[in-house]
């Protein structure tokens, strides 16, 4: 189609941006805690908003939202590593 304009080039994301990551884990005391931890630290950055915590229907999981100012692709690459290696959380949105 013409005149269908696509991503800007380098991706769909335009840096520096305020990135909302979800990251469900088993419910526990302090995984919100960790959480953010692991967010900020692998982002180099910290949350630029309260942290939003929603437990599952049967309270099995959290779900917990967490924004920070992204700079680059590849930190938001690395902050989703960073996510996935981690044994504690089941999935990150």
């Amino acid at each position: 189609m013409s005149g269908t304009a696509g991503p800007p080039q380098g991706g769909p994301f335009v840096y520096p941006q305020a990135y909302p990551l979800k990251v469900i884990g088993l419910a526990a005391g302090d995984f919100a805690a960790h959480a953010l931890r692991l967010v900020e630290r692998a982002a180099g950055a910290e949350a630029v908003e309260p942290v939003t915590v929603r437990e599952s229907g049967q309270g099995k999981y959290h779900s917990v939202t967490v924004v920070v100012v992204l700079q680059s692709e590849s930190q938001r690459l690395a902050v989703y590593a960073a996510l996935r290696s981690d044994s504690r959380v089941v999935y990150a949105l």
